[in-house]
């Protein structure tokens, strides 16, 4: 397999009526941090565009890379997000107290990582993780949490259904956005479900990108960019049930998806669904000038932010950057902020700490540096957890730090 190829059909509907909407040119791997050595070689570079598909309504990027070279060695640990992990351990409360009738049940999580949702039903009830990270998988493994590592295909589920028996629960949370054959995907959960079986999925939720200007949502791990009608349409089109939809407060603001075999949910939706619907229409998520209009947005997001750190810097000030999430290497790399800006980026996953971001090349440190060597500001690239971070930080602020949040317009606070 080539490691990036050009997609000129829609990967949901297969139509060919795909226009680009926005174009972010040739990005580095948004999670690809480097080590001292690596920044001696040439970094790899793809296309990161973006098209609307006008019989579908999905978003979702012009090229796909090489799955291999983005998930079978992921720096992602959901562990090492304190409110993530906390968002997670809701929903697996939700699942025993809602849809659990027996500890024979099975839950099945697609992109479990290192088993965060799935070690608050151990012992509850059967459970099973399938992902495709060796490194995090291991995490999980060492946990007690059963873990298949590979990538969850209909031809997986074909393999390990006979031997665990239906499932009850599927959850997938984040990932729907990043695989290219999402169709085979979906296929797999349907045929895995028992005949009343329910599918739970969190994604981005494109409107949310849009009206927060969250652009740096956008990079190659992420393929797809969700409305509820793109998801509708897939769904219907596999024979399943599209049941319920809640906006949830995290990564900006993101669908909970509630689909099914038929006989769940009583085989029809909720009123919320049809509300959503509305709502998306109403907004213009069925119109690619909507997302044209967009692109338009960043540039003026990019010009406001790049100001301001130069005008601070050239005042002498020190910045650091908070954080190291794949999202915000969309945002150094677009907008050029670089190591003459950054001195630093600090992030809590042990794994990233000691490398250099991609693209840009800023090292990435223990947040013990915020003290030892106290910046003026810093710039939050975790901007969907400003509220805890600036909660946790109430010393830092106390001594007079100020927090930049880039998006969705740039302020200090």
């Amino acid at each position: 397999m080539e490691n990036c190829i050009k997609k000129i059909t829609c990967r949901l509907c297969g139509s060919s009526a795909l226009e680009m909407v926005l174009d972010l040119g040739n990005m580095p791997l948004a999670n690809a941090f480097l080590s001292k050595e690596d920044l001696k070689k040439e970094e790899a570079c793809f296309p990161l565009a973006v098209n609307f598909c006008h019989h579908c309504f999905s978003v979702q990027l012009s090229h796909t890379v090489n799955g291999n070279l983005l998930f079978k060695n992921y720096h992602y640990v959901t562990s090492a997000s304190k409110p993530l992990a906390e968002h997670f351990y809701t929903l697996a409360d939700e699942i025993f107290e809602n849809y659990i009738q027996s500890p024979k049940d099975l839950v099945v999580e697609i992109g479990s990582n290192d088993g965060c949702l799935l070690s608050r039903l151990k012992g509850k009830c059967r459970i099973l993780g399938i992902d495709p990270a060796e490194n995090v998988t291991i995490v999980a493994k060492s946990e007690k949490i059963p873990t298949v590592t590979d990538f969850f295909t209909l031809d997986l589920v074909k393999k390990i259904k006979p031997k665990i028996g239906p499932a009850r629960v599927v959850v997938a949370n984040n990932v729907m956005a990043h695989i290219d054959d999402l169709r085979d995907v979906f296929s797999g959960v349907k045929e895995f479900l028992s005949d009343d079986g329910y599918f739970i999925f969190e994604v981005h939720w494109v409107g949310n990108l849009l009206t927060e200007g969250g652009f740096d949502q956008i990079y190659h791990e992420h393929l797809f960019y969700h409305s509820l009608h793109s998801l509708k349409n897939l769904i219907e089109s596999l024979g399943m049930v599209l049941i319920d939809v809640k906006t949830i407060p995290i990564h900006g603001e993101s669908l909970r998806v509630y689909a099914g075999n038929p006989p769940a949910g009583g085989g029809k939706s909720s009123p919320a669904v049809e509300n959503f619907l509305k709502r998306e229409i109403e907004m213009g998520l069925t119109k690619s000038e909507t997302f044209v209009n967009f692109s338009k947005k960043i540039e003026t997001n990019k010009k406001k932010l790049t100001e301001l750190l130069h005008g601070l810097k050239a005042e002498g000030k020190k910045i650091f950057g908070y954080g190291a999430p794949a999202k915000g290497n969309t945002l150094l790399n677009y907008f050029h902020i670089g190591p003459d800006i950054l001195e630093y980026v600090t992030d809590t996953t042990l794994s990233k700490q000691s490398t250099y971001t991609p693209g840009m090349h800023i090292r990435v440190v223990s947040p013990e540096m915020l003290i030892k060597e106290q910046p003026d500001f810093v710039l939050l690239l975790s901007w969907n957890y400003a509220d805890a971070i600036l909660e946790k930080e109430k010393e830092l602020r106390n001594k007079g730090v100020k927090f930049i949040i880039p998006v969705p317009q740039v302020r200090i606070v």
